[in-house]
């Protein structure tokens, strides 16, 4: 494991690089994808669309179910999401090592 692959392991464990990773992805059946950084862990979700109906006075809103599509727990899963998803991380260090597998 090279310093580079060491030093970005530690950032990724510290919580420095939590939050989203892009955009929301939204589809056509309206439920939205996104990856989120939480705790130093990686992970994919499916968040499902949000349901509404009368009740006799007012609509009531019920929020879609959220599913894990992902997790990237591992020192070697983390890696392989630098190299796939690194180049959306507002880091430099991870952008440069994503690009090296591009």
């Amino acid at each position: 494991m090279s310093n580079e692959e060491i030093y970005l392991l530690e950032k990724l464990s510290a919580g420095e690089l939590d939050g989203l990773v892009g955009e929301i992805l939204y589809t056509s059946g309206g439920s939205s994808v996104f990856t989120r950084i939480e705790n130093g862990i990686p992970r994919r979700w499916k968040v499902g669309p949000e349901t509404r109906f009368f009740n006799g006075k007012e609509n009531e809103r019920i929020p879609g179910v959220e599913h894990l599509r992902e997790s990237w727990e591992t020192p070697e899963r983390q890696l392989e999401f630098f190299q796939r998803f690194g180049w959306l991380l507002e880091d430099e260090t991870a952008r440069a090592y994503s690009k090296k597998y591009k």
